[in-house]
């Protein structure tokens, strides 16, 4: 029997090619359709926005100056104040500040990320501002900056705190990347203007070591293929899971430098729980009663109500307003103010 004939090498290999073609273009729509990657509409955004400076320390801080804004998402317009020293603005005039006091009057110093700055609201709807027109006894900073983790505020804390003061940081769990430099975190489509990079800390032999980042480019092949972002992500993975599988462990020696550092200035800390699952909120709960932490935990139905947040997920004015109401009374350093720990 005449064994059949085998097909050119050259039809075999298109083919192959045709095949390979075919399961990519699947790929490429099934991942289309599903949404993936979640950064590719906002690949545009970089961090040399004019808001923004570089800083030698924190990589970066606020600009001083005013700034116009729109929320591209809403079309709504709100304005910017920064002060001197990375500050938002929590009044109509700044106060005296020269490095170390601003006023006579006891501090109350706000450290955190976009939801402490006040991302997509104007001056007066921060919850520093209604907590500085709450207290016009006390002088109020608000050194909250877009995208700060744990150890860029442990970093802007350790910088400004000193002598006695209440100091505050807002906590959302998602520090805990930002904390090791998680892909999501520096990924960047073009390099960061001169001077500004990011800052993380890794933990080795029980010590908190200073590392940066100049930003993890996205491959331009990614910028137009999904399965091209889809093995870029798995990279991006694995090169940082060593780092990035102690982020809970780092972020925690951090709430604990931080304690360390504003006590032994003199000052008071507190840690807000802020956004973060049941299950976080209760270890973190359990960490700063451990670790003699005071906190005010955030552990209200408010927070899972959309309506008081904006379209992009910062809280709103009104959860701003809650959040002034919710760390009162203000435990304060000085003076024999009121002190207390735990929930309110």
């Amino acid at each position: 029997m005449e064994a059949p004939k085998q097909p050119k090498r050259s039809v075999l290999i298109a083919a192959r090619l045709i095949s390979v073609i075919i399961g990519l273009a699947g790929a490429e729509g099934i991942l289309w359709f599903g949404g993936y990657p979640s950064w590719w509409q906002t690949l545009q955004i970089s961090r040399d926005d004019s808001e923004y400076a570089p800083d030698p320390q924190l990589g970066w801080k606020n600009r001083e100056g005013q700034f116009d804004m729109v929320d591209s998402q809403r079309n709504n317009p709100f304005h910017y104040t920064n002060w001197s020293q990375g500050r938002r603005a929590t009044a109509d005039r700044e106060p005296a500040y020269d490095g170390t006091h601003a006023t006579e009057k006891p501090r109350v110093l706000f450290f955190g990320d976009s939801y402490v700055q006040g991302y997509g609201l104007s001056n007066q709807q921060t919850f520093a501002w209604m907590v500085q027109k709450h207290h016009p006894e006390l002088t109020i900073s608000n050194f909250g900056t877009a995208d700060y983790g744990t150890y860029q505020s442990y970093l802007a804390l350790a910088k400004v705190v000193r002598g006695p003061c209440s100091v505050f940081y807002l906590f959302n769990s998602f520090h805990e990347g930002r904390n090791v430099a998680e892909p999501d975190w520096v990924r960047v489509v073009k390099p960061p203007p001169p001077g500004l990079f990011f800052p993380y800390a890794e933990l080795e032999g029980g010590m908190l070591r200073a590392q940066q980042s100049g930003g993890e480019m996205v491959w331009p092949v990614s910028r137009w293929l999904r399965t091209a972002a889809l093995a870029q992500e798995y990279y991006w993975r694995l090169e940082s899971y060593s780092r990035v599988r102690n982020k809970r462990a780092v972020t925690q020696a951090l709430l604990a430098k931080m304690n360390e550092t504003v006590l032994a200035a003199g000052g008071r800390f507190t840690v807000i729980l802020f956004d973060m699952t049941p299950e976080e909120r209760h270890e973190y709960r359990e960490f700063a009663q451990s670790h003699g932490i005071p906190f005010v935990d955030c552990d209200h139905p408010e927070m899972k109500d959309k309506r008081l947040h904006l379209p992009d997920g910062h809280p709103n004015e009104e959860l701003n307003r809650l959040l002034a109401e919710w760390i009162e009374p203000l435990p304060l350093a000085i003076g024999g103010a009121h002190e207390r720990a735990g929930k309110l």
